[in-house]
């Protein structure tokens, strides 16, 4: 009790305490970003909320949905695709008994079909037969000890059309117990998700003879008396017995932003090395005329004066590249050099003259306290640049109105005690096409007094029978051994609202 009670006190030390208690601690919820999963890989291209959704598998796959919420919520719960049968650390056959064969991928959730359709369009990792392929899982949550499954799909099976059954995998080796976790991850290979705690990198020998489009499919058990397991897809292309080309994605080419241009402009785009002085591999200005006006018309151009050497633009399939000229914000930029970036930018009247490769300085000046309800304004005016003016993005809750502007205005949401929050702030540079960024901290208080108890607050660690209030609730700390969920995070375990918030607390007049 007293280790689990350092443990909690301090979180930065929940490696140490692994290797001292026994059962070691490992996560609740996680997910492969390499070879990343489907689930994993839909939530890092994104575009669900402000379509349209770049990556064409994810695209495509959330067809079968017909709200924005629906579409998002398979990537959103990139580390839950879960299924708990109430069975203390399941067996394999246990887990096949529960799921149906053409719905693995979803663990049965149907809310989560999508993540079972045979496309042509999902983003595969190559892999090479008969070479061994480190995994990487990475977890968002500290537990308990867990049991890693891994399979490639058969010789013959095709992910672009064939609905994935059981019959269809065969076992990499026999599952691995995971006890040890790394918690520093290497400075240029961050995790794919931000807010991943730590990792395991579990090394796999891929069968010889497997060619095309297959699956990488993976299953972690957690030894945990609800048998909690989680179901993995990963998407491969089986490169025979050659050397996996590779390709980086630097994201979306022609972004919403490249809207506002108009004739007469033109359009400057580069591309930054990962060397010291962040050298530009590429830099090209286009000339906008009413004759190229059209995003499709000089997006092609611009792409077609980039070197294929240094970079290609369009939309990738089969491992072929191809500009989409009908919607061209569809189209990435793949560079074969990881830590490359991008930058585009409007400079207004085509003029050639020197642009200040200075960034901007984002600022922010209003109101550190507010009371529920009321009007506030935030004032990004102080913020600098050197080459005219700024763009700027605002993220504040309570905002009404254009996110755009130099100040931002809304009315303070309702809460029913003294409850932080942040105004962001981003700004870019419209020649350079730098960015920065800024918060501001301030507090809601409530219209009519506060509550009892010192309201919740994501990561804190908190104790067993410690109270606090939430959405005008209040909440107590569960005793060993769920007292660490508490400081968990917020998405799962913030009380009342978290998708697992019941594990963690109780609540309490």
């Amino acid at each position: 009790m007293n280790n689990l009670q350092r443990y909690t006190e301090h979180l930065f030390k929940w490696v140490l305490a692994a290797v001292l208690l026994a059962p070691a601690l490992v996560w609740a919820h996680g997910a492969l970003d390499f070879p990343q999963t489907r689930a994993v890989n839909c939530q890092v291209t994104g575009g669900y909320w402000q379509p349209p959704i770049l990556d064409k598998g994810c695209r495509e796959s959330a067809k079968i949905f017909n709200t924005d919420a629906e579409k998002v919520y398979p990537a959103q719960q990139w580390n839950e695709v879960a299924h708990i049968p109430l069975i203390d650390n399941p067996t394999l056959d246990q887990i096949k008994a529960i799921i149906k064969d053409g719905q693995i991928c979803s663990a049965n959730d149907p809310k989560k079909a999508s993540l079972d359709l045979p496309l042509p369009d999902w983003t595969k990792t190559d892999v090479t037969p008969g070479q061994p392929l480190t995994m990487r899982l990475i977890g968002t949550a500290p537990h308990v000890p867990s049991t890693f499954y891994a399979f490639t799909t058969r010789a013959g099976f095709n992910s672009a059309t064939d609905t994935l059954k059981w019959s269809d995998l065969t076992p990499l080796a026999q599952p691995e117990l995971l006890t040890v976790a790394k918690t520093v991850y290497p400075p240029n290979n961050p995790p794919k998700i931000s807010g991943a705690w730590g990792y395991f990198e579990i090394v796999r020998t891929i069968p010889s003879g497997l060619l095309g489009n297959g699956l990488i499919v993976t299953i972690w058990v957690r030894s945990d008396p609800h048998g909690e397991f989680f179901i993995g897809c990963s998407d491969v292309n089986f490169k025979g017995n050659s050397v996996p080309s590779k390709r980086y994605n630097l994201g979306q080419f022609i972004k919403p932003d490249m809207q506002a241009l108009k004739p007469g402009d033109a359009v400057h785009y580069r591309i930054f090395g990962r060397d010291s002085k962040v050298s530009e591999i590429v830099d090209i200005e286009l000339l906008i005329t009413q004759s190229n006006l059209p995003p499709g018309k000089w997006g092609k151009e611009l792409a077609n004066k980039v070197n294929a050497t240094d970079a290609e633009i369009g939309e990738l399939e089969n491992d072929i590249v191809t500009f989409n000229d009908v919607d061209a914000l569809l189209n990435s930029t793949f560079v074969k050099q990881e830590g490359y970036s991008q930058a585009m930018s409007i400079i207004e009247g085509g003029g050639t003259g020197p642009v200040n490769p200075a960034p901007p300085v984002a600022r922010i000046t209003g109101p550190t306290s507010i009371k529920s309800g009321d009007s506030f304004t935030f004032n990004g005016t102080a913020s600098s640049g050197s080459n005219g003016p700024l763009l700027y993005q605002w993220a504040i809750p309570g905002l009404v109105g254009s996110q755009g502007n130099s100040t931002a205005s809304g009315k303070a949401p309702t809460v029913t005690q003294s409850t932080p929050f942040k105004a962001r702030l981003n700004i870019r540079d419209q020649k350079n096409g730098k960015t920065s960024q800024a918060e501001f901290d301030f507090t809601v208080t409530p219209a009519g007094g506060g509550g009892d108890h010192p309201a919740y607050k994501e990561g804190t660690p908190y104790k067993d029978g410690d109270v606090v209030s939430n959405n005008g609730k209040n909440y107590k700390c569960k005793p060993h051994p769920y007292t660490a969920w508490c400081a968990g995070a917020a998405w799962a375990y913030a009380p009342g609202s978290g998708t697992a918030w019941e594990q963690a607390w109780d609540e309490v007049q």
